[in-house]
């Protein structure tokens, strides 16, 4: 689709004003919490005849606590409202005929206690996986394996996502996505997200959002989408908890959390510790097919890797008085990991006649630690959903460390050097967003934010001379300084058109400066540019607990500045790395269409998504044809696009026993409109099924399949798992111990990826162990009510 056919298409759905004519009656409510007056999520309101409180239809609060029946017959009914831990609500009888057709009750509130109503059967319960406005969200509080998992590993079972056995997240297929917390850049994720995620606890989180075409309100920043982690908030009274866990591959973590809140102030903490001494190993096969040098490289590398991370993070709230509050956060990590990966190098010519033997040793030593803080200040008007939230938040990150590299070749000579780094980064956002209910289900959303980026990096290498000493080598000095402002502005308008369409467009605007001092390289960048970001979102509500949306979001993607930096890293010296000042952004346009289903018995969820991109960042893998040396570097290749199916289904075989699967298929192309030029088709399968054995026993078992994906220059290799969990609880639930299998019955897991050039071909495998067992022991203590959290503002916005 052009540009232009995307404006059309924007420009169409905010054109839309045909009113469709109402069928029969509307009821809307909203349910809130007596003593906080927050709203109550998934509480189950039933719609009842009132001569004999036969169910008519039945359907949960949404995020907001709101309810709708819409079709309602011309007659007289009741409603009653239940939710675990609540005291049940039988309303008023209420009428409705042609004078009456729209019935807009006042906010109900809910008492806390445990008593039921005999009158509604109908029990409120979160469906693990559920589609929400334009968020697919995973309840993490519903999993049974979420006390030995880390939050990686929970992602594996969400639609839409695919983790490779050493644990790179894919959203969508794509690497270039934002990850949060609580709605937050943090610094405990922002360093490293791979490894952050591996450490970070399932446990202490409540849910995970994914949202693949956000609304204008989200940052543009990637082009996957955004994934949002939520963890458990503050509630009336106070609870916690404390789990530890084992994994026989040499993982230790073990923390608490813990939430409280007294009259006006409130108060969510967490911290953990995570050490992680694991083993892989890989191998490359690498085949010239250059004329008058086809030989063949083999390498065999091993990797052992002992990473320690240490984080925690705290929250508390001030309720000045009924329409103002004040929250204070900060979180902070530090972690420390030492790598060692020896490597063995053989080369044979043309006629399959070893040339030469090498060694080379590549230990790591790297240290850091990050520090967030913010404040966030909300006012809420006398209208219920009027608000104005400000919020300010810094993170900022520091790393230091060096690699030792000695080498030995046959025929050939020997050598030492080391290279050193230090690294530091400074994020500072600021923010305010308004939102103003209109009449007639109307809603407007505002604001503005600056964002506010400083890195600076400086590598140096000492080498060793003749007489054993280390001296500097300044023509590998790399020191480089960089800085990216991004101011923005964004605009949604949500209107209805009858009683079942809500339409919301949006549209986003954020200008640009970045600028890069490559010291060492004399290599300078400065550039500006301004990000139009249209977005649309459309749900038909089809029937109580049934719907359709669709989506469209123009995403963009920044180059980073290590993307940028052009130092070569040759810790291995045949395979190096380096960046590309010239990047430029990347702008993708997102697509999607989905249907969510919740019965009885039976969640599902179904969508179909298209996203095509313009000069597309993708990884290039090079050979030197006079050193034969290969080397990684970033282009923006031209266009790339992908199409993708994702289904999700979970349903209660019987009362005890539950079956969900989620799948993907896809289909990509990259191309830059010159030599480069690759398709191909991706699958992934998850498929696990839960039983409560009854005594307080519930088993779980798992299996998944990842095709692998196709490259701009290749494939990426495949991934196939299974495991089980047998677990037990003790003292009414509030402790409970687990043992975990997983690879029973494999000692290794081989991924094999494949790069191809018309003067090369590169085959990767890499060894990652099997057969491992987790042992986990957790204890959850206090009163658990409802949330309490008034904070809005960036927590749930994205930004």
């Amino acid at each position: 689709m052009t540009q232009k056919g995307i404006w059309l298409l924007f420009l169409l759905c905010i054109s839309v004003t045909l009113q469709a004519r109402q069928q029969n009656g509307i009821i809307t409510g909203q349910v809130i919490d007596s003593i906080s007056g927050k709203p109550v999520e998934y509480a189950t309101v039933v719609l009842m005849q009132a001569a004999d409180r036969k169910t008519v239809a039945h359907t949960l609060t949404d995020n907001k606590g709101d309810f709708r029946f819409t079709g309602v017959a011309y007659g007289t009914y009741q409603i009653g409202i239940t939710m675990l831990g609540y005291t049940p609500l039988l309303l008023d009888t209420l009428r409705m005929d042609a004078a009456n057709a729209f019935h807009r009750l006042s906010p109900r509130r809910l008492s806390t206690t445990t008593q039921q109503l005999n009158a509604v059967t109908v029990t409120g319960k979160k469906p693990l996986v559920e589609l929400q406005d334009e968020k697919l969200i995973y309840n993490v509080e519903n999993d049974i394996d979420k006390d030995n998992s880390s939050a990686s590993d929970i992602m594996r079972k969400i639609p839409m996502l695919t983790v490779d056995a050493d644990g790179t997240i894919k959203l969508k297929g794509q690497t270039n996505y934002k990850v949060l917390l609580n709605g937050r850049a943090t610094s405990i994720i922002t360093r490293d997200p791979k490894e952050a995620l591996k450490a970070y606890p399932a446990s202490i989180i409540k849910k995970i959002e994914i949202i693949t075409e956000p609304s204008a309100k989200y940052d543009a920043e990637g082009i996957g989408g955004i994934i949002n982690i939520i963890t458990q908030r503050q509630v009336i009274g106070y609870n916690g908890s404390l789990y530890t866990n084992y994994n026989t591959l040499g993982r230790l973590s073990g923390g608490g959390s813990i939430s409280a809140r007294k009259k006006k102030v409130g108060i969510t903490a967490y911290a953990g510790a995570n050490s992680d001494k694991s083993r892989n190993s890989n191998s490359i096969l690498r085949e010239s097919f250059i004329p008058g040098d086809k030989g063949v490289l083999t390498q065999n590398s091993e990797f052992e890797r002992n990473n320690q991370i240490y984080y925690g993070s705290l929250e508390m709230t001030y309720d000045i008085d009924t329409a103002n509050s004040l929250t204070l956060f900060g979180n902070g990590s530090i972690n420390n990991m030492v790598q060692r990966s020896p490597q063995n190098s053989l080369w044979y010519d043309s006629t399959g006649k070893q040339v030469q033997y090498g060694t080379n040793n590549s230990d790591s030593y790297n240290k850091g630690h990050g520090v967030g803080v913010g404040l966030d200040y909300q006012h809420k008007f006398r209208q219920q959903g009027h608000e104005l939230t400000i919020a300010a938040n810094l993170v900022s990150s520091y790393g230091d460390g060096y690699t030792n590299n000695s080498q030995r070749y046959v025929p050939g000579a020997d050598s030492f050097y080391r290279n050193n780094s230090l690294f530091t980064s400074r994020v500072t956002t600021a923010q305010a967003d308004y939102t103003l209910p209109l009449p007639h289900e109307q809603l407007l959303e505002t604001g503005i934010k600056g964002t506010f980026q400083y890195n600076k990096n400086s590598a140096t290498q000492e080498i060793r001379n003749k007489d054993g000493n280390m001296i500097p080598n300044p023509i590998r000095d790399n020191i480089f300084n960089s800085r990216q402002d991004v101011l923005a502005f964004y605009l949604t308008y949500r209107f209805k058109i009858g009683a079942q369409l809500s339409v919301k467009p949006g549209f986003r605007l954020e200008q640009t400066y970045q600028t890069g001092d490559f010291v060492s390289s004399k290599t300078q960048i400065n550039t500006n540019y301004l990000s139009a970001i249209p977005t649309v979102n459309i749900s038909w509500q089809l029937k109580p607990m049934t719907s359709l949306s669709f989506s469209y979001s123009r995403r963009l993607e920044r180059p980073n500045v290590f993307a940028m930096n052009p130092y070569v890293n040759d810790n291995d010296p045949y395979n190096t790395f380096y960046g590309n000042p010239n990047l430029k952004p990347s702008y993708a346009n997102s697509f999607g269409i989905y249907f969510n289903k919740i019965m009885e018995k039976v969640t599902f969820n179904a969508g179909l998504d298209y996203t095509f991109t313009n000069n597309s960042i993708q990884n290039i893998v090079e050979v030197d044809k006079e050193k034969g040396i290969t080397s990684t570097t970033y282009a923006n290749i031209g266009k790339s696009s992908g199409t993708g199916v994702s289904t999700s289904m979970r349903f209660a075989l019987t009362p005890k026993w539950n079956v969900s699967i989620n799948g993907r298929g896809g289909y990509s192309n990259f191309s830059d409109g010159n030599t480069l030029s690759s398709s191909g088709f991706s699958g992934s399968t998850y498929l696990n099924t839960d039983y409560n054995i009854g005594h307080g026993f519930r088993a779980d078992a798992y299996g998944y399949w990842y095709s692998g994906s196709p490259s701009v220059q290749g494939s990426s290799g495949s991934n196939i798992g299974y495991g089980c969990t047998v677990r037990k609880d003790f003292l009414d639930g509030k402790l409970s111990t687990s043992l975990a299998a997983d690879q029973p019955f494999r000692k290794q897991r081989p991924v094999i990826s494949e790069t191809i050039d018309p003067s090369f071909r590169r085959v990767y495998t890499s060894y990652f162990p099997g057969n491992s067992y987790t042992i986990s022991v957790s204890w959850r203590f206090g009163k658990l009510t409802t949330s309490a959290t008034r904070n809005k503002s960036v927590v749930n916005t994205g930004l």
